[in-house]
């Protein structure tokens, strides 16, 4: 498999004059004469105007150095952990909402400049809502204006509600969105902001009590549209062609129900499909389901979909790789890995981790990562020799969403 790398290579850049100085042979045939100034800043000969030596690049590298981030929602306790995919650190943990442990979050989404919105789904007293925050500091928000950015770094760092200032806005969503178990969960950005600066951007969340989806502000959090479907939306994904895509809840084997909601027209499309739980859209625009006895391939232009039978399997999040494999997560441990041109069967990595495996994710190198809700565990799985590393993150983990961001970027963002 070919992982995306990025290395920066940062180089010194040699400030010269027409004449290159002399020749520092040791044995003295050199070709500089006695007008040659040569030498370096603190000769009395040398150009004035030349950079001083100022020694070695002493600047600690990034804390990340890649920048690349997976966010996985702490359910039980009402946070959210931030963990670096070079090397499993966990850089932040965030409080979600106004209601602290209670808050109950649950699906994440990461845009293509790498800012990320949680959905808080059962929050007691409720109401269900939504919270944004920025990858990076440099997007934060000093709101005591003291120069310095209060932001959690690391496990033991938990900020209390509304002192991160990493966290951006907080959206209560309206009531019949629900404050209960039924409440809010389906989640996804639309890829339309500036990847550069983030700015301009929207994301999409779907409610299952009202069967309603909301259309919220990027950068503001405001709420500015929203459209009534034909499902209880459960998991959410953009197919990049213009179109927020939810799976129904309480789908069982035999018979689902998916809602192509168009973002222009508001206006909505039901697709059967056989099985779902997890949702993921690949490049071509098809829409993959994970659930109950099953993997299935929907092809949204025909209609028709390729399924893969799983019996007595419960799977759940699921992701694509772009590199030939859909992944799914397995509830008893495992992962499976789906040959992607013909639905089949390629791996199984069993025993990943402890029972209750709900989500799985694919990071910018290519690695494959799984919500371990039972061990309390982000699990990273080489997809060449099927090792898994174990990291530790927040209590009752639950995200099976776009966690990492890769998803949205490999769909063809028409903008």
């Amino acid at each position: 498999m070919t992982r995306v790398i990025a290395i920066a290579a940062a180089g010194l850049l040699a400030a010269c004059g027409a004449d290159s100085g002399p020749d520092m042979n040791l044995d003295g045939t050199g070709d500089g004469d006695a007008a040659d100034t040569g030498g370096d800043a603190t000769d009395p000969g040398s150009d004035p105007d030349a950079p001083a030596d100022t020694g070695p690049d002493t600047t600690p590298p990034p804390a990340c150095p890649e920048k690349s981030y997976i966010w996985i929602a702490n359910s039980a306790e009402g946070t959210l952990s931030k963990l670096c995919t070079i090397n499993g650190e966990e850089m932040g943990r965030y409080v979600t909402s106004p209601q602290g442990a209670s808050g109950d979050p649950s699906r994440t989404s990461v845009n293509l400049h790498g800012d990320m919105v949680v959905t808080n789904r059962d929050p007691s007293p409720g109401p269900s809502s939504v919270t944004k925050f920025a990858a990076e500091k440099v997007d934060c928000i000093d709101r005591n204006s003291d120069t310095v950015i209060q932001t959690s770094t690391g496990t033991g760092d938990v900020l209390a509600w509304g002192e991160d200032e990493c966290m951006v806005w907080n959206t209560a969503l309206p009531p019949g969105g629900g404050a209960t178990a039924m409440g809010c969960r389906a989640t996804a950005w639309q890829g339309d902001e500036d990847p550069d600066t983030g700015e301009g951007g929207h994301v999409w969340i779907g409610c299952m009590m009202n069967h309603t989806v909301y259309k919220i502000d990027g950068d503001t959090g405001e709420v500015l549209d929203d459209a009534l479907i034909g499902v209880g939306p459960y998991g959410g994904a953009m197919d990049g062609n213009g179109n927020f895509w939810t799976v129904a809840m309480f789908c069982t084997v035999g018979l689902c129900n998916l809602s192509k909601l168009d973002m222009e027209t508001m206006t909505d499309t039901t697709y059967p499909v056989p099985c779902g739980y997890g949702i993921s859209a690949d490049h071509l625009g098809r829409i993959w389901t994970a659930g109950f006895g099953c993997v299935n391939r929907l092809d949204p232009v025909t209609g028709t979909s390729v399924t893969l039978t799983t019996p007595g399997r419960f799977n759940r999040g699921i992701a694509v790789d772009n590199e030939g494999s859909v992944w799914a997560a397995v509830t008893t441990g495992d992962v499976l890995r789906v040959r992607e041109d013909d639905v089949t069967e390629m791996y199984t990595v069993s025993g990943a981790g402890p029972a209750e495996i709900v989500g799985v994710a694919i990071d910018f190198q290519g690695y494959v990562w799984a919500i371990s809700q039972g061990g309390n565990a982000a699990l990273r799985i080489d997809p060449d020799t099927y090792d898994v590393d174990s990291f530790p993150i927040g209590r009752g983990p639950y995200t099976y969403s776009d966690m990492t961001g890769y998803q949205l970027s490999i769909v063809e963002i028409p903008y």
